[in-house]
């Protein structure tokens, strides 16, 4: 049997787990010096380095060359990250058949070490300084998440510790679990359980915090799964797909699903009809809501023979997480009449891309020029000179026209940060600015039809 290997990338480390009919075993290899402070998982390169690294530990210390992979991943990541991540696997030569949220190899590994009774149901957390994600499982053979509770990162422009310890007492849903499970780093977990101490009072409700090793043991019972392995038993996993809602839009019209989208389980929208096809034809996107804005996923165009049957008539659309990165829509007639896809979220749609897809390639590939004209015009030494005049009226002229077709530029400076929008380029000490506020801004971002095509670099005071 090929062996499943297990990776979750944490601080400068990569803990790794393999697993047999009996027993997880788990590892610890430092990654390279030079990616130590990247986000492994969202940088092609630093992928690519940390597993030709792990192969090498695999061939020297497990005698291991060819191995599947499954990747442990913070709870915040939805269909948008995970068609990334397929997709930098794929490119990284990496056969990634499988991942796992954080708070669900944590559910896991309760499940499996605690023996925990069927149908009781456990609040599962993974807290750092940068994050705090937080599940309610039930367990049983079926571990099931029944909802996410609270994904955070930089909330309300404040840390996650300091969210934590002002939100508190108001951390009411505690009450929902019989257990509370936590593991993650140090100061945040010793935040995060006054916090919990705080909403439970004297409800008797069990906080126990674990050691963060705990994370990749769950990772190993659930690479055990996919094996089926005998050291998983009988256990199945019942994770989001993704912890955002989804939207549908058929042609213009734009619905939104009921519930989160766990695998196995099926999303529903109240109905719709079909308007007719722009010039393209008929087209379906789906989408993910965040922070009040839509993000594609993924797009289809079914031809005319599929949809003519449909057409004018009420349409109920359901979504089905099948699991590793794919999904099935299904689109259904009071009558009977069904259309049904099933869509690799690791693949790019083959259809033909849109004036607006176009549009926005075009945008991106000309942003480094209109870069180019905005620091000659601000860095010219003498502002009046006829040439520098120009560069200027040209850089203004190009902007004007980039927002006249729907660019909007990103900048932010005296605002709170924020990740969906900027990337912080340094972080430096101001004490007559708020905690992560934008101090300076190094290079502008945009956006193009709800869609961030660049995010701004910036500096981050305290």
């Amino acid at each position: 049997m090929k062996n499943t290997v297990g990776v979750h990338f944490r601080e400068h480390n990569a803990r790794i787990c393999i697993c047999d009919d009996y027993n997880i075993y788990t590892d610890t290899m430092e990654l390279p010096m030079s990616i130590r402070n990247t986000d492994v998982l969202k940088d092609d390169r630093a992928f690519r380095l940390a597993f030709e690294k792990i192969r090498s530990h695999m061939q020297e210390n497990m005698e291991i060359s060819d191995f599947d992979v499954v990747l442990a991943i913070p709870d915040d990541y939805g269909l948008t990250e995970e068609k990334e991540l397929r997709k930098r696997a794929k490119s990284c030569e990496v056969n990634l058949v499988g991942t796992c949220h954080e708070s669900a190899a944590l559910a896991l590994y309760v499940n499996q070490e605690f023996r925990v009774e069927d149908g009781v149901t456990i609040l599962s957390a993974f807290a750092t300084d940068e994050r705090t994600g937080i599940a309610v499982y039930e367990m049983g053979t079926a571990v099931k998440r029944l909802k996410t509770v609270l994904v955070t990162e930089q909330t309300e422009g404040m840390s996650v510790l300091a969210f934590l310890q002002k939100k508190g007492p108001q951390l009411l849903f505690l009450q929902d679990a019989d257990a509370v499970f936590f593991t993650g780093s140090f100061n945040a977990c010793m935040t995060f359980e006054q916090a919990a101490s705080k909403a439970l009072g004297k409800s008797g409700i069990e906080i126990k915090m674990l050691d963060e090793a705990c994370i990749i043991e769950g990772l190993g019972y659930f690479c055990g799964i996919l094996e089926n392995r005998a050291v998983a038993g009988m256990t199945i996993l019942e994770d989001e797909i993704t912890p955002y809602p989804l939207y549908i839009s058929v042609n213009k019209e734009i619905v939104g699903t009921e519930g989160p989208l766990l695998q196995g389980k099926t999303c529903r929208t109240p109905g719709f009809r079909f308007t007719d096809p722009g010039s393209e034809g008929d087209r379906i996107t789906i989408y993910e809501e965040r922070k009040r804005k839509l993000i594609p996923v993924t797009l289809l165009y079914p031809g005319e023979e599929e949809t003519g049957s449909l057409r004018r008539k009420e349409i109920s659309a359901l979504i089905k997480g099948l699991g590793k990165g794919t999904i099935e829509l299904l689109l259904k007639t009071g009558s009977g009449e069904e259309l049904t896809f099933t869509v690799d979220l690791s693949e790019d749609s083959a259809a033909p891309a849109s004036r607006e897809e176009d549009l926005g390639g075009f945008i991106t590939n000309i942003l480094p020029i209109i870069d180019n004209l905005e620091y000659a015009a601000k860095y010219a030494e003498d502002q009046s000179n006829p040439y520098a005049k120009g560069i200027l009226q040209s850089y203004e002229k190009a902007v004007e026209i980039l927002e006249q077709n729907g660019v909007t530029r990103i900048t932010g400076e005296g605002r709170p940060f924020d990740f969906n929008l900027q990337n912080a380029v340094a972080h430096v000490a101001d004490g007559d600015l708020p905690e992560n506020t934008v101090k300076q801004v190094m290079q502008a971002g945009y956006m193009y039809q709800g869609k961030v095509l660049r995010t701004a670099q910036v500096i981050v005071a305290n």
